[in-house]
């Protein structure tokens, strides 16, 4: 019985030991998360937007036209031989530049120099046919400017002297056209002759220091452009090229398509080339707008929003955008939705597609 006794009062113990040792670790991890709950809290900061800003401010706002038009060369030329012969030696290829002169191509000029010698024999001979008839005459080539133009000319074709005096030109001209030169400085393009062939059309001269560019516009268009207007041309190709030009003729006819061909100039670049495609920007520059970069508005419930920044935080404004061209919007405010604008606020531009009303942001 005293055994008995002594055994329950054993399990007790134990069962009371246990449960205060479970007690004190259940307090022990509420105490650990209550501590990492206070910690967390303590070093949680709400999230600030950087953002960059510029003052409001009225200028003039340019107002873009965009076509689309074609280059073309303002000086294009085919070259050909004048004389007949073998090409004997070819000297450029395509897309090489050269200059006013230069050879771009030889025929062989053997028989033409043979030709040219033969022709200044007969003209040294006929020269010392005329000096001997002119002492028969009583005078001598140093008098032949004295000499009465009638009797001069029968001199001159009873020696020969005058038909050795065109077959030497015809000769040296001949020779000289052996040489194929550039009648102006370009690119040359399709080159076309081949060294031992015969002559015939050897390639196209190119002037690329200057392009026409052609395109058209609308009929309701026509008050927008004008002679000496700036344009900005830029190939498709490549975008990050933009060349400045002018407007140098607009036709006075409107097509069948309603239509109006205008005709500008833009230097001539590396990045073009004839027949190139590109954008033409007709500018219009309209004084005394509220101008925002077009990064400034975004689009909220459907409708167009920016955002203006007044004490640490994003001030969500209604505006109505007037025109665009490719870098900025004129904007005003949106009266019907109560927002205002004032000059010298200062307008978010970056870092605002995710902000809304009264958010905390940081200038950067």
């Amino acid at each position: 019985m005293k055994k008995h006794i002594l055994k329950i009062a054993s399990i007790v113990l134990f069962a009371a030991l246990a449960y205060g040792m479970n007690s004190c670790k259940g307090k022990k991890e509420k105490n650990e998360n209550t501590d990492d709950t206070e910690m967390a809290r303590g070093t949680y900061n709400a999230e600030k937007n950087v953002v960059t800003v510029v003052p409001l401010e009225r200028k003039a706002f340019n107002k873009q036209l965009v076509c689309n038009g074609k280059l073309e060369a303002q000086s294009k030329v085919t070259l050909q031989f004048a004389t007949q012969g073998t090409v004997a030696e070819i000297g450029v290829r395509d897309g090489q530049k050269v200059q006013k002169g230069q050879i771009l191509a030889s025929l062989d000029k053997e028989q033409p120099r043979r030709q040219l010698e033969q022709a200044r024999l007969s003209y040294d001979k006929a020269e010392m046919s005329l000096a001997d008839k002119l002492l028969d005459y009583g005078y001598s080539l140093s008098d032949t400017a004295r000499i009465p133009a009638d009797q001069k000319r029968v001199i001159y074709i009873n020696c020969g002297f005058i038909d050795a005096q065109m077959s030497l030109a015809n000769a040296e001209r001949t020779y000289e056209q052996c040489d194929l030169r550039a009648p102006f400085s370009g690119k040359v393009a399709s080159l076309k002759g081949r060294v031992h062939e015969q002559s015939g059309q050897l390639c196209t001269l190119i002037d690329d220091s200057r392009y026409l560019v052609r395109f058209s516009v609308l009929e309701t268009e026509y008050k927008f452009i004008r002679v000496g207007q700036q344009v900005l041309v830029s190939p498709f190709v490549d975008n990050d090229v933009e060349l400045k030009g002018s407007i140098i003729s607009i036709n006075p006819t409107v097509d069948q398509n309603g239509q109006i061909a205008v005709t500008a100039q833009v230097p001539g670049s590396d990045d073009l080339m004839d027949g190139m495609n590109v954008r033409i920007t007709v500018e219009n520059s309209i004084p005394d707008q509220l101008v925002v970069p077009k990064s400034a508005v975004v689009i909220r419930d459907n409708m167009d929003v920016l955002f203006r920044y007044k004490d640490g935080k994003s001030l969500w404004t209604y505006v109505n955008v007037l025109m665009s061209n490719t870098t900025e919007h004129v904007v005003e405010a949106n009266k019907d939705r109560g927002a205002d604008l004032e000059l010298g606020d200062l307008i978010i531009t970056s870092g605002n597609l995710n902000l809304g009303d009264e958010a905390p942001v940081v200038l950067e």
